[in-house]
């Protein structure tokens, strides 16, 4: 198989080839235009040459015998055209001068009636001379004649084959030369990419806070190595968020199952009563539980990360999810000694969204305050217009969240660290999933809260009658 050429010869041999194509086309544009500025000189000193025929003739009387005709011009011509080519022959075919090198070669010579007014051009050799002629009728005191007459385009000739020979040296020697240039020119343009390919090498997945070389150049080259950096960049931070991830989900998964192997083992050691069996069963059961609810949110968060639950959008009524949640919560609320409350406040108005998602979304965050709120607090759970918009938030009077801490909720298996006695169990991954539920129908989770104050967690959707936004956010799934 032929190995493909490198982007450094071909564009050195488009460069040559491009170069080539100019250089021939500007040569032979060259040759032309000397060829045809020696026939034009030439034609011009023929044309002198009849005219000055014709005033010779009109210097003359108007009844002069053709005999003396021809001796005057025979005295006169003889000495500047004797050896050049000029013939004269009148209308009645009486030749008025003929010269010694054109006699020869032409005996004969049109009648001014069979000759075109403009002349005739033409190029014949004499004695391997090449010459320009031309056979013209003219008029004098209402006589015709035709005027025969050339000139030689040797010493011309001599000049184009030199320049012809010279163009013929200059154009292989500037091609080679445009050549190397090329080369030069294409390694120069191309040590940058050998650079950033070489940096490249280095990089793997022990090495990915390597970065390649920034460019000065402000080219081309400079914003794809900048480009190429950021995409670094997220590839780093996928990279660690999947270790960071793929280490937090075995360590929470590591702590319920050895706490059941171990409540087995202890449990078959020796014989118990049925009390005994019943409350480690319980515990076994508490933590199957608990790593049911951790897989189930790691695939849901697989699955959210991949796209691969098709949401049903539909128009949906806030107030109508509020009471269906609220109907739900305040039981649970009141089990923890927690007052609830639901306020639906969007009343005539119509969302856009998946309904299963927006309830798991809302039941995460009312599970969060449920969490997070100590026994004699309150939560309320409310919805209500906002421009264009619907907005749903749940708000507490629970621990809050201290602000250093703020920046962090959404991350994967994050749990901050406080100082309240309230320490309820959980992997850290409800947050992460709703933000991704809130991500899928086109919003962001907004948080505010103050350390021991409370908490709110609020999200908005366009009303359905935007027809413009409710597009932008199935465009949005679509993708």
């Amino acid at each position: 198989m032929i190995r493909p050429l490198s982007i450094r010869l071909r564009l050195s041999l488009w460069f040559f080839l491009i170069f080539a194509v100019a250089m021939f086309t500007l040569s032979a544009t060259c040759l032309w235009m000397v060829h045809r500025c020696i026939l034009t000189i030439e034609t011009t000193e023929l044309q002198q040459r009849v005219r000055s025929i014709q005033r010779f003739l009109e210097a003359q009387p108007p009844d002069e015998p053709i005999g003396t005709l021809r001796e005057n011009m025979v005295s006169t011509y003889d000495v500047t055209h004797g050896s050049k080519w000029l013939q004269v022959i009148g209308q009645d075919g009486d030749w008025i001068y003929r010269s010694k090198a054109i006699t020869e070669l032409y005996p004969h010579l049109a009648l001014p009636s069979a000759v075109p007014a403009d002349g005739t051009y033409f190029e014949f050799s004499a004695e391997s001379v090449p010459v320009w002629a031309l056979i013209k009728p003219i008029t004098v005191k209402g006589r015709s004649y035709t005027v025969q007459t050339g000139t030689s385009l040797n010493s011309k000739l001599i000049v184009y084959n030199d320049f012809r020979r010279q163009l013929m040296i200059l154009t292989p020697t500037v091609l080679l030369i445009a050549l190397l240039g090329g080369w030069w020119m294409s390694r120069q343009a191309l040590n940058p990419v050998a650079a950033i390919e070489l940096e490249a090498r280095h990089i793997n997945d022990k090495s990915l806070n390597w970065r390649l070389p920034v460019l000065e150049t402000r080219d081309e080259l400079a914003n794809l190595t900048q480009t190429l950096n950021q995409m670094l960049d997220r590839i780093e931070a996928g990279y660690k968020s999947v270790r960071e991830f793929t280490a937090n989900a075995a360590h929470e998964l590591r702590s319920p199952i050895s706490l059941v192997r171990a409540e087995a083992e202890v449990a078959l050691a020796f014989p118990r009563t049925a009390d005994q069996y019943k409350e480690v069963c319980e515990r076994i059961q508490a933590e199957s539980v608990r790593m049911s609810t951790l897989i189930d949110n790691l695939l849901s968060l697989a699955r959210a990360d991949a796209k691969a639950d098709v949401l049903q959008f539909e128009a949906l009524d806030p107030n109508k999810l509020v009471k269906e949640l609220g109907g739900k919560w305040t039981m649970l609320m009141e089990q923890h000694g927690i007052s609830f409350e639901g306020e639906p406040d969007a009343a005539g108005v119509s969302v856009f969204g998946d309904l299963p998602s927006l309830r798991r979304l809302l039941t995460i965050l009312l599970d969060n305050a449920c969490k997070y709120t100590p026994a004699g607090g309150h939560v309320v759970l409310r919805t209500h217009l906002k421009d264009d918009a619907v907005v749903f938030s749940v708000s507490d009077t629970g621990i809050g969240i201290a602000a250093e801490a703020l920046p962090s909720v959404f991350k994967r298996f994050y749990r901050a660290t406080n100082s309240s006695p309230i320490a309820p169990g959980g992997a850290g991954l409800g947050l992460a999933l709703a933000e991704a539920l809130a991500e899928r129908h086109g919003t962001t989770i907004q948080v505010q809260s103050t350390q021991l104050q409370g908490s709110c967690f609020s999200f908005s959707l366009p009303r359905y009658a935007a027809i413009h936004n409710v597009k932008k956010i199935v465009q949005r799934e679509a993708v």
